[in-house]
């Protein structure tokens, strides 16, 4: 397919030339280093993987440091050297001509890196690469990856997520070969969980005192691993709050839980007798939002017809054993003052990355990456 320059330079009965760009010193830059573009204004440039690539190189690429360029300040990925977010235009060329590599969504630093001929690894996600990649290399140093679009054709919308279809690996290895750094990616992803690229903070209310630095910020609280009602009361005043629960809360206790936002009930057989049309409508009065979650096939459709008037959901977790030694997460699992990187982890009392398939863990793999190396 056309790209979309020579779409408008038909179109306008012009020629295609080669831009002119004008570059402004840039001071405390690296001596050696690549660029980043993490993604532009449009949702479905995000790319929530950056981290791991990151991860991927720093074990092979020795003295040269990472530079993110664009974007805005609170989009800096952790992980890169340098930031000159908030640049002008003339420093951003200035920055990406000096570059070893340059990588990153599809966005005006690729094109510019390919004014310079510096050798780029870019990523399109609503677009076939034909369509828009940088056509300036000379030496066609550019490196484009993109989802599969055989079967499922690029949405050429805003606010598609395809180009996280794109695997950390595959990247970190083309900004190697761009590099010419001979080493082989070992990583191979096994399984990304759909909640993985966001933080997760849980915390079994089963220790007194709180954790100063989560004062206002957004928890969930495992009242359904342990229930202690004060320790709840005292969370439930200190941060914003998602309650797991199994079983009821004294109502009375709503005036003091003024950062409770939410409430997870865990529905089972136990509670089928009970009636808690009450419970539940007096949270709503409060303004608590409910969600009844239930993994019984069996009773889900009753609870459903009983429960109409709330969100009920039915979890349903893989029936096949996921075959993986090694994991990732950004879930922080807090119990008795100790912080895991999952529930699964803190049952084995292991901090590593280890990974071990089991009904813990099967029941929390939406939150974490799984991979062998």
């Amino acid at each position: 397919m056309s790209h979309i320059a020579e779409v408008y330079a038909k179109d306008l009965g012009v020629k295609i030339g080669t831009p002119k760009l004008t570059e402004h010193f840039y001071p405390g830059l690296p001596d050696r280093y690549v660029t980043l573009q993490s993604s532009n204004k449009m949702p479905a440039s995000h790319y929530f993987y950056w981290e791991v690539v990151l991860h991927l190189l720093k074990k092979f690429i020795g003295d040269i440091k990472i530079v993110q360029v664009g974007g805005d300040q609170d989009k800096l990925i952790p992980g890169v050297n340098a930031s000159t977010l908030g640049c002008t235009y003339k420093q951003m060329n200035y920055i990406i001509k000096k570059s070893l590599t340059h990588f990153g969504c599809d966005s005006l630093p690729g094109h510019v890196a390919s004014v310079y001929d510096v050798p780029s690894v870019i990523l399109h996600f609503n677009l076939y690469p034909s369509n828009s990649k940088p056509i300036f290399h000379k030496n066609n140093s550019c490196i484009s990856l993109s989802p599969d679009f055989s079967n499922i054709k690029p949405s050429y919308g805003p606010n598609c997520n395809r180009i996280n279809e794109i695997k950390p690996e595959t990247i970190a290895q083309s900004i190697l070969d761009q590099l010419n750094i001979k080493q082989k990616i070992t990583f191979k992803t096994i399984r990304i969980g759909s909640e993985f690229h966001n933080e997760n903070v849980e915390i079994v209310p089963n220790f007194n005192g709180l954790v100063p630095n989560l004062k206002g910020k957004p928890v969930n609280i495992r009242g359904d691993l342990h229930f202690d009602i004060q320790n709840i009361i005292n969370w439930c005043r200190f941060g914003l709050v998602n309650l797991h629960i199994k079983q009821e809360i004294p109502l009375e206790i709503l005036q003091l839980t003024t950062n409770l936002k939410q409430v997870v009930f865990k529905y089972t057989k136990e509670n089928h007798n009970t009636d808690l049309n009450n419970f539940f409508k007096t949270l709503k009065a409060h303004k608590i939002s409910i969600i009844i979650a239930c993994d019984d096939n069996d009773i889900i459709s009753e609870v459903r017809l009983k429960y109409f008037d709330y969100n009920v959901i039915y979890i349903e977790y893989p029936k096949n054993k996921i075959k993986a030694s090694k994991f990732l997460s950004k879930k922080k699992f807090i119990t008795n003052r100790e912080v895991f990187p999952s529930e699964f982890s803190s049952k084995k009392f292991d901090k590593s990355d280890n990974f071990v398939y089991d009904e813990t863990s099967s029941k929390e793999l939406e939150n974490l990456y799984l991979y062998e190396e």
